[in-house]
């Protein structure tokens, strides 16, 4: 057998050409997959987020006067209300009842509870939202989006943080515990899972 008779058969011979191309391309074409799977549901989880805190405070608004243990279940309603996200143990909730007083109306504390971390915002964001003896209703939520795909990779948690404002629709100013305005310090509840 001569050699110049092999050589080209070798060339020739492309069995195996397939699945060398397929190893070269999989591992892209993988974490591409994965990339996608991650963001939707990163898109979910901000998705369902937002409609929680705007529900949340639909719902604050609705009433005339709260307490908070009304509060607590609504918070503990996130496991349902953001279905099919895991919320467990991964959402703070914070709730203000903001007054306009004076002329000018100055938007001041009236109440505000929390249940996990506070989600930081300026009262002075409240500006023009109402009139002098009025109050709207502000809601955050932050939520602590943990990816099993991004676990794999060393990624951490995305905070994801929402708030939406909303007025009162029965009374100008809504009770919490009783009261219309208790100094608005922030107070904590629900710190016992």
């Amino acid at each position: 057998m001569r050699i110049s008779s092999f050589m080209p058969r070798v060339f020739r011979d492309v069995r195996g050409v397939a699945a060398a191309e397929f190893a070269l391309i999989a591992p892209a074409l993988i974490f591409l997959v994965m990339g996608v799977l991650e963001m939707s549901f990163r898109f979910r989880a901000a998705e369902e987020a937002t409609r929680y805190v705007h529900q949340i405070a639909d719902l604050v608004s609705r009433d005339a006067s709260l307490t908070t243990e009304s509060l607590e279940e609504m918070r503990h309603a996130a496991t349902f209300m953001m279905a099919p996200v895991d919320t467990s143990d991964s959402i703070d909730l914070d709730v203000s009842s903001i007054g306009f007083t004076g002329v000018d109306a100055t938007p001041a504390f009236l109440w505000r509870r929390v249940a996990g971390t506070p989600v930081a915002f300026n009262v002075e964001d409240a500006e023009g939202m109402g009139l002098e003896d009025e109050s709207v209703i502000r809601v955050g939520v932050r939520y602590n989006y943990q990816s099993t795909l991004s676990d794999l990779f060393g990624g951490g948690f995305m905070a994801i943080e929402r708030s939406a404002y909303a007025r009162p629709r029965v009374e100008r100013l809504v009770e919490l515990d009783g009261v219309t305005d208790d100094g608005g310090a922030v107070a904590y509840f629900d710190t016992a899972e």
